[in-house]
This record gives C-alpha cells, sequence and structure tokens, in this order.
C-alpha cells in the first residue's frame, strides 16, 4: 500500500546507469579514443582513460545507492519522499495543493512495466523514476480523488486516511474515467500531414551538418570519393545530386521523427484538467489545469498557414526543476499540435471559455522597414568592402543578396505583424516570412508593461513594447518593435488603468 515506504522500480537502475552515461559521454569518448590510439603497451599512458572510467563508474555506483535508498509514501495528506547517501533529504508534498500528476515511458520502461511519474505543485514537485505501472495508476488516481475531496470539503479532518484509499480501491478510477472526455484525437493521416508540412527537416539539417563536419575531420573522405568524382565528366551533376539526396534524407529522418513524437495523440478534458498524451518510443502524458494557463500561442508554418493548418500551445506557469523531464520547454504545453484552424479556436473556446480568439489588426509603421535594415546594412557594409577591394572583387554580389534577404524580412516583419487590444485581453501577431506566431493574453496574467525608445526613434513618435508573462519558472517576453508611440500608450493605458476598447489601438 501506498501509506508505507515504497522503493523504486528495479529498472531505475537502469535508467540511473544510462543517465550517468550520458552526463559523462565526453569523457568516455575521450577515454576511449586514448586508450584505441595509446594501445595497451604501456600502463602509464592508460592513467588518464583510467582515471576518467574510475570516476564515471563511482558516479554509477552513488546513483544506484540514491536509487536504493529513495522511498515514497503517503502520510496525513502528504505526499513524501527521501533520498540520500551520506544524508537524508526529505520533501513533503501537500495533496491538496498537487495541480498536475505528469507521466513518461520511454521504449525500455514499457517493455518491462515502468513509469516515470511527475507529481507538480506550483514551485515545487516530486520525481518518482521509475515505479511500477499499477503503483502510478494507483497513486495518480488516489491523488486525484483525495484532492477533490479535500477541495469540496466532502471530507472532515478525523477521518482516517485509510478510510480513503479502502474505498477508492473498490472504485478505482471509475468516477474520473466517466468525468474525462476525448476532445482531440490525431489520426493516421492527419499525423502524416502533420510530419510532411513539419520543421522537422531542419533538425536534421543541423544534425547531419555537425555529423559531416566530425566525420571530415577524422577520415579523409576526398581520398575514397575522388577516384569516383574523377569517373564523372559532370562534376556539377555530382554536386546537385549530392544535395538533392541530403535534402530528401533530412525530409525523410524529419518527418519520421516529427510521427514518432506526436503518434496516437490525444487531449482529453475533465472539465478542469487538460489532458495529452502522445509519442511511440516514448510515451508522454501531461496534465495542464486550465487555471494555470498563462496565454495561449499559435505557431503557424508558411506551408500550414496556406493549407488552414495550426498548432496551438498553452503558456504555463512554473512546475519546478526535474531532472528527467525529456519536455524541451517545461513553460509550454502543446494542446492542439495540427488542426485546421477555425475548428481549434472553436474547440477551444468550449474548453478554455477564459480565451477568446480575437482577430488582430496587420500592419506596422512603413518606416519601420528602413529602420530594421538600416544599421545590419552599416555591419554588412563594413565587412564586405575591405573583402572587396583586397580579397575577391565580386563580394559585392554576396552583398546584395544578403541586403534584398534583410530587406524581405523587414518588410514582411512590418506588413504583416500587428496587434489589438479589448477589454480585458491582447492579442500579438509576430511575423516572419517563414513563421506566423500569435499570442491571446488575458490582462490579470499580464505580470509587467516595458516601453521601450531611444533619442532617434523618439523623435518619430516610434517605441517598442513588451508584455511579460508568467513562464515556468520565469517569465517570457511578448512584444513589437517600431510601432507607434501612440499606440504603444494605449496598450499601457489598457495594462495600467483597465483601458481599451472593442477597436484597434
Amino acid at each position: 500500500m501506498m501509506f508505507n515506504p515504497q522503493k523504486l522500480h528495479p529498472i531505475s537502475y537502469v535508467s540511473g546507469f544510462l543517465q550517468s552515461l550520458k552526463e559523462n559521454i565526453f569523457p568516455l569518448i575521450i577515454a576511449v579514443f586514448l586508450v584505441i590510439t595509446r594501445g595497451f603497451d604501456n600502463i602509464w599512458d592508460l592513467t588518464f582513460p583510467i582515471v576518467i572510467l574510475a570516476f564515471s563508474l563511482i558516479i554509477s555506483i552513488f546513483k544506484g545507492i540514491k536509487i536504493y535508498k529513495t522511498r515514497y509514501w503517503i502520510e496525513k495528506d502528504q505526499l513524501i519522499m527521501t533520498w540520500g547517501v551520506f544524508s537524508k533529504n526529505r520533501k513533503e508534498l501537500n495533496i491538496e495543493r498537487i495541480q498536475s500528476v505528469d507521466t513518461s515511458q520511454n521504449i525500455v520502461h514499457q517493455l518491462l512495466g515502468g513509469v516515470n511519474l511527475s507529481v507538480k505543485t506550483p514551485s515545487d514537485g516530486i520525481e518518482l523514476d521509475t515505479i511500477t505501472k499499477k503503483q502510478s495508476d494507483e497513486l495518480s488516481e488516489y491523488l486525484k480523488d483525495r484532492k477533490n475531496k479535500l477541495k469540496n470539503n466532502e471530507t472532515n479532518q478525523d477521518v482516517q486516511v485509510e478510510e480513503d484509499i479502502e474505498h477508492h480501491d473498490h472504485n478505482i478510477s471509475e468516477s474520473s474515467l466517466k468525468e474525462e472526455a476525448v476532445f482531440f484525437q490525431l489520426s493516421v493521416k492527419e499525423l502524416l500531414k502533420m510530419s510532411f508540412t513539419s520543421g522537422g527537416i531542419l533538425i536534421v539539417f543541423a544534425a547531419l551538418g555537425s555529423l559531416s563536419g566530425v566525420i571530415t575531420q577524422v577520415i579523409d573522405i576526398e581520398d575514397y570519393i575522388s577516384p569516383l568524382i574523377n569517373q564523372v565528366m559532370n562534376l556539377t551533376f555530382v554536386i546537385i545530386s549530392i544535395v538533392v539526396v541530403f535534402i530528401m534524407m533530412s525530409y525523410i529522418i524529419g518527418s519520421l521523427i516529427v510521427f514518432i513524437k506526436n503518434y496516437k495523440y490525444q487531449l482529453t478534458f475533465d472539465g478542469e484538467l487538460l489532458t495529452v498524451k502522445y509519442g511511440l518510443l516514448t510515451v508522454q502524458k501531461r496534465t495542464v489545469p486550465i487555471k494555470r494557463i498563462q496565454a495561449l500561442q499559435e505557431e503557424e508554418s508558411l506551408f500550414r498557414r496556406a493549407i488552414g493548418y495550426t498548432k496551438i500551445s498553452a503558456i504555463i506557469t512554473s512546475d519546478g526543476h526535474f531532472e528527467n523531464n525529456e519536455e524541451s520547454d517545461i513553460g509550454t504545453v502543446t494542446i492542439l499540435p495540427f488542426m485546421k484552424k477555425q475548428e481549434a479556436y472553436k474547440l477551444l473556446e468550449e474548453i478554455i471559455p477564459q480565451f477568446q480568439f480575437h482577430s488582430v489588426n496587420q500592419g506596422l509603421p512603413a518606416q519601420g522597414i528602413r529602420r530594421r535594415v538600416f544599421v545590419p546594412t552599416v555591419i554588412l557594409a563594413i565587412a564586405i568592402i575591405p573583402i572587396q577591394i583586397y580579397l575577391w572583387s565580386y563580394t559585392w554580389i554576396i552583398g546584395v543578396v544578403i541586403f534584398l534577404i534583410m530587406v524581405l524580412f523587414a518588410s514582411v516583419i512590418t506588413m504583416k505583424s500587428g496587434f489589438k487590444i479589448y477589454d480585458d485581453s491582447i492579442v500579438i501577431l509576430n511575423a516572419t516570412p517563414f513563421q506566423y506566431s500569435t499570442i491571446w493574453a488575458n490582462r490579470d496574467k499580464v505580470l509587467t508593461f516595458e516601453l521601450h525608445e531611444n533619442l532617434i526613434i523618439k523623435r518619430k513618435d516610434i517605441a517598442h513594447f513588451n508584455i511579460h508573462l508568467a513562464y515556468g519558472s520565469a517569465m517570457m517576453s511578448k512584444g513589437l518593435r517600431f510601432i507607434n508611440k501612440e499606440d504603444a500608450l494605449n496598450i499601457y493605458n489598457w495594462y495600467k488603468y483597465k483601458g481599451g476598447n472593442d477597436h484597434a489601438s
């Protein structure tokens, strides 16, 4: 029973060992490389590799001891965890303050029935890596059930907690399952569309580029490919073929990564908690109380915008720090990864009525184009002119191309970005040639407002502004540059004096 100290799953030792390898991967690579290059002839030449391997082994042993001594249990409406090697650490979480219970299962967990469970409060949390699937389900259901009873004052303080768990064991998850409703499921067809229209190709470009750089440092590729190239009359054809193959590989691998990560994506809602579950090799389950949502953010690539699809995420408050959290960004939870825009708006307005997907007025002052380009152009000229004079007479061509790209970016940002304020909310759209990012924030969630202006733009009645929102354990900033100062002051009045109206400012 969870009222007695419980141990972690034996698979935790494997997870700890793999984490130790991950943390010491570069020293271990250096050690193995030195062993291979120096051989075993002189034992003194292996002193450094042996020290590195011994250090990694000691760290793994300490992690194993820490896992062995870790215990967790429930006592007097507190979730308690103890751990430590030389000193004993203890952490207690008040069940009534728990906001979400998230789970994660990598491929090893799925094969052996283990779960990584994270219990989160507004400022702290407990991570159990790893417990059994049965323990995870029972603990999650009990915490949810007990929290609801404490919140609704349906139990008094004299009732023993053991009576609650006995009752709960007979009715495990029945009420919660009845309350939860599936609002969105990503079909295989839609998942394929999402994968093929994603930006995963950029990730693979970067990875393959880095890998090729490392390979060329270790292996002299030219010695291997030169004979092949010499047999081909048209070198341009070879280069084009390599580029095409590289792009196709990147596209396929990038799409596959997105497909695996978002496999069987599902969104459920029980009236208070949004729950998203997704993943093939690593199954993630994240819960988000709607009261924790600070803002909603929409991200659209140029192609997805053209076909009418969008991705919407929730900006949430702090969950504390978790060592094994596989989410790269704990301040953002994707709610709808790929859905028709208007359908997504309608669905979320039903689930989260405090957010309304108001429209935005696009277009900033035209002089912003010149001001965005001026300083980068001066820097570009300073770099290009000496090279043009002393090194290469065609450098100006590269300079012109870069200048035209800067003008394109500045024009899109100026003409397509925008904002609009309403009685109790603000909409901000930041546009680039490749992506549109929109955020909807209510006034009561805005922490601070900043207005910036320098001596140059002040004379032209131009200013920059930013609003700050709670984001994970820190803050995030959203705003626009080179807008009319009058508009920036209207936003300030809306923030400070609760002004604003239903018209664009």
